[in-house]
Order: structure tokens, then sequence, then C-alpha cells
């Protein structure tokens, strides 16, 4: 079996026929980045030209951030539909096209909001109290509304928390930090109703209703799911979205619960307007706590991917543990070829100004260098004042990571990491065969690895080796595409032909010679180039 699919690999070099082109204009972009580039859609960015525009320069996938969307789905909608609708590669190859193509696969990402502890509203109900270092903070999930508010910054204070447990959760000496950890309090009392805690204040500064609330070194009592999250991921089954970010994912039980409700609102739905089952949203876990980090391997392992999402983990865990988390987090998914996201003021500054600094564009290059499938933007495409500026810089240090990356790597995953996920014996001989095509196109200097996927079960394989070299994915199903766009290399193409690939009479020839067209017609190849089938 092995010597017949060396052989396979070997018959599969090829070179493209001569044929006269032009480069397409999008070559130009940021479609050339290997690591793939998710963009947060907002007030800054949710008209027509600027959808356009972030996919012209290089967003492979459109973020929806859930925590500011209420009931109702009108904006999320018209932003999911802005990036359905936005021109990309597709567009250009539908003028030549005996299929129907999608204007665009790049793929949309739900993120939920999860279950939160936020402070609710304050004493007097003003919109900002001042508190003093040394004060006395009151923490309770009592109603405060009708207090009147304190004198001065010394207190007492009162703060309603929207969190049922927090007596049973803290104990004294246990810490929480309010407002991304700006003011940070330290428990001294526990009432015995369950109902309050009594604080200390740290550090003196403002807090303001509606803050989160993290409480470090703490289990929480809450729920995988919340009522709110119901209605979102029920939504993001109806709308065909690609991908969940389930928040403050602590254990592996919480996924479980994610995977189950989609598949419970799957099966209550009926087929797509391709007459198709509507593929699950693949779950992102997003690791924003220490509980989640401590949990780690095993939320891996029941995850679809993961984002490094340091904005709450930074403050969950000492700030100066913040990337060695990373690290390992990175190595881990990488180790069993899952999509790993690191998140969070990747390119803060260009929130205000036009060119980022230099310990951030550090930190998106060491981020690729790492091992990222992919890099986000969060506030900087959604409420800054350079949302393409900020794509645009995010881009350009992708693509410069990328060289280096691309220079030196090759795969090292062992057998026994193989072993450890649980292959079949023929998705074994894949991933050897994966390996091979891999190190092969790093050897023999190919220009591009092509194969034809109907499930991305081949693509994933091919992604987990590293590729160092573009790899071509031809996907007959929308949807499957999409969900190839957070691997890295992947760039996934809707085959242009009304062949049915799980038609045994349609030879898989005829296939590759359709995706080498396409290819030769995007531009990807020229004449003379050495591409590898797979």
């Amino acid at each position: 079996m092995l010597c017949h699919l060396r052989r396979q690999v070997a018959s599969s070099f090829a070179a493209i026929p001569k044929r006269s082109f032009t480069t397409p204009a999008y070559l130009t972009t940021g479609h050339k980045t290997m690591t793939k580039i998710i963009c947060t859609l907002g007030p800054s960015s949710d008209q027509e030209k600027s959808v356009s525009d972030l996919v012209s320069n290089g967003m492979h996938v459109a973020r929806l951030n859930f925590s500011h969307a209420g009931d109702d789905y009108t904006y999320v909608e018209s932003n999911m539909h802005l990036v359905r609708q936005a021109p990309g590669m597709h567009t250009e190859l539908a003028a030549g096209s005996i299929a129907d193509l999608p204007k665009n696969v790049r793929a949309v990402l739900v993120d939920t909001k999860g279950p939160e502890i936020r402070t609710g509203i304050l004493q007097g109900n003003v919109d900002i109290a001042e508190i003093a270092e040394g004060a006395t903070v009151e923490l309770t999930t009592l109603d405060v509304s009708g207090d009147d508010p304190p004198t001065s910054p010394d207190g007492p204070h009162r703060i309603q928390v929207d969190y049922a447990s927090i007596a049973k959760s803290l104990s004294v000496g246990s810490m929480a930090l309010l407002d991304d950890g700006l003011l940070a309090l330290e428990a001294i009392e526990i009432d015995a109703s369950g109902t309050t805690v009594t604080c200390v204040a740290l550090n003196g500064g403002p807090i303001k209703k509606n803050k989160g609330v993290n409480l470090p070194d703490t289990k929480l009592d809450l729920p995988a799911l919340t009522e709110k999250d119901k209605r979102d991921l029920k939504w993001a089954c109806e709308n065909e979205a690609d991908y969940i970010a389930a928040s403050f994912i602590r254990t592996p039980g919480n996924v479980r619960s994610v995977i189950a409700y989609l598949e419970r609102c799957l099966a209550d739905m009926p087929n797509n307007k391709q007459g198709k089952i509507p593929l699950r949203p693949l779950v992102i876990s997003k690791i924003e706590s220490k509980e989640g980090v401590d949990n780690f391997n095993d939320i891996l392992h029941e995850s679809d991917g993961i984002m490094v999402a340091r904005g709450d983990l930074g403050v969950e865990i000492p700030y100066s543990k913040v990337f060695a988390a990373q690290k390992m987090m990175v190595a881990a998914c990488n180790a069993v070829g899952k999509p790993v996201i690191v998140a969070t003021q990747m390119l803060d500054s260009m929130q205000r100004n036009p060119r980022p600094t230099r310990a951030e564009v550090t930190d998106v290059g060491t981020a690729v260098l790492d091992g990222a499938d992919a890099v986000m933007l969060s506030g900087e495409t959604a409420a800054g004042r350079y949302p393409i500026e900020s794509v645009k810089a995010m881009t350009s240090v992708v693509m410069e990571a990328d060289s280096i990356v691309d220079s030196h790597w090759e795969s090292t995953i062992a057998l026994n990491t193989i072993c450890e996920m649980n292959l079949t014996p023929e998705d074994e001989e894949l991933d050897a065969l994966s390996k091979s095509v891999v190190s092969s196109a790093r050897l023999m200097n190919a220009k591009l690895i092509i194969l034809v996927s109907m499930s991305g079960k081949v693509a994933r394989s091919i992604a987990r080796h590293r590729p160092t070299v573009p790899v071509i994915a031809f996907c007959t199903d929308e949807q499957v595409a999409r969900r190839l766009q957070l691997h890295r290399a992947i760039t996934p193409i809707m085959l242009q032909s009304t062949w049915d690939p799980s038609d045994f009479k349609v030879s898989m020839g005829k296939l590759r010679a359709e995706a080498a067209r396409t290819a030769r017609e995007l531009g990807y190849v020229r004449e003379g180039d050495r591409i590898i089938f797979m």
C-alpha cells in the first residue's frame, strides 16, 4: 500500500501546459499570505466598501462579535450578507465558469458572549463611581440602585455583580479584578447570607456598570451556555456560520455542551438551498482563564480549534505568564493539526494611529513564527480609525514572517503523536502520505500543491504538516470550502465543474485537469512551474 502511494505521489508531479495569462489584481494583495487573517466587523467596517476593502486586502475570516448583539439580529445579518457578497477571486472566475459560483468563500466566525460576570447598576444609579485605594468595596448580588451614592471615593462602596455564587466561590484573600484588571480588590470578609463579599481596593480608579469581573484562581459555578448563547448558536446554524468562537471555555465538558447544542439545532432544521444537510459550525474554544489553561489538553481534544484569547487571559493569570501559555497552546495545536488563532491587541495602537508600534509588529511576527494558523484584529477593524490600514499592516507583517517560516520549516510530527490522536489505519496512511507530499514539495521546490476535496479531510491532513508552499483545495461544497479558511497555507476554491466527484464514472484525471486550468487562470502557476497533485 505504501509503495503504491509513493508511486502515486511521484506520478503526480506535473508541468502546467503553455498558456498566456495576465496576473489577476487580487494576487497583488494579501491573499498571498499563508497565515490567515481574521477581521472583526463593527461600526468602522460595516459598510459595503469597507468589507470589500477588507476582503481585497487580506481578510480570510470575518468575526461577528455577539457580545454586543441583542435579540434583534438585523445588524449581524447585514454584516454576514456584506461578507458573502463582497467580490473575491470567485467573482473573477464566474465570467468563464460553467458552474454557479459564490462571489467568495470567506468564512464567518460567530463569537459568543459566553457566561461572563459583569458589574450591574451602581449605587444611586450613577454612570460612574470613583474608588480610592484602600476603600471598602462590597460585591453583592443585591440591587443597590436605590442606595445613596458614596460622598467620597473613600466609600464605603457597594457594587452589584450578576454572579449568584460569588460568596461561595471566593474566600478571604481571593482577588477580584474589575474592568480588565484596572481595579483590583481583595476579599476580606464573606457574608454568611451568601450574597455579599467585602473587599478592600488595592488601587484606586473609576468603575462603570456592565464592566467585566474576573476572579483569578477561582473555579466558577457558571453554565457552559447562557440563554443568549443558545439563541445566538441557533441563529448561527440557521445562517450557515462556519465557526463558533465559544467564550470562556473552562473544561472539556463545556466544549461537548456547545457541540451537542449545535447538533440539536441542526437536527430540527430542513435541508439548505442546495438540498444538503447543513454542516455543523466548527467550534473554536477560547482559552481565557487559568482553569482553561489547566485543562487545555482535554479541551483541545474535544475542540475543532483554539483561540488564544489574551485579553481576559492576561487578567486571569499573571501577565508575565501569558506569552508562555500562548507558545504552549500553539505548539499543542500544531502537533495535532488543529487550527489555532492568536488574538487580542495585536495592532491595538492602530485604533488611534495609522502605523503600528514596533512591539506590535514583533508580536504579530512572533505569533506566525511560533506556528499560529491565524492572527486576529479586534477593535482595530471594528471600531478603530484605521480599519483598512490595520489589515494592510497585518498582511505585510504576516507575509514577511511567512517567508521566514517557509524557508526552513520541516514537519517533525512523530508517530507517537499520531497514535495519541486515535487515528484509524486508513487515517494513518493518509497522514503519512500528507507528510510525504509536504516534504516532497519542499525538496522539489514545487510551486503549488493541488487537491480535490469533498469533505476537507485531505486538506486538513496536509495543513497539519505545515506546508511551505500554497495548497489549493478545490471543493464542491461552499460550506466545506469556507471551513478550510482557518488552516494555514490552504486556499479553498470552488471547482468549476458540474461533475460530481463522488460519481465513480468521473475520473480523477478530469477533475485534476480542471483544477490545473483554474490554478493557471488565477495566476497561481505559469508555464513550467512544478506542482503536486494529491
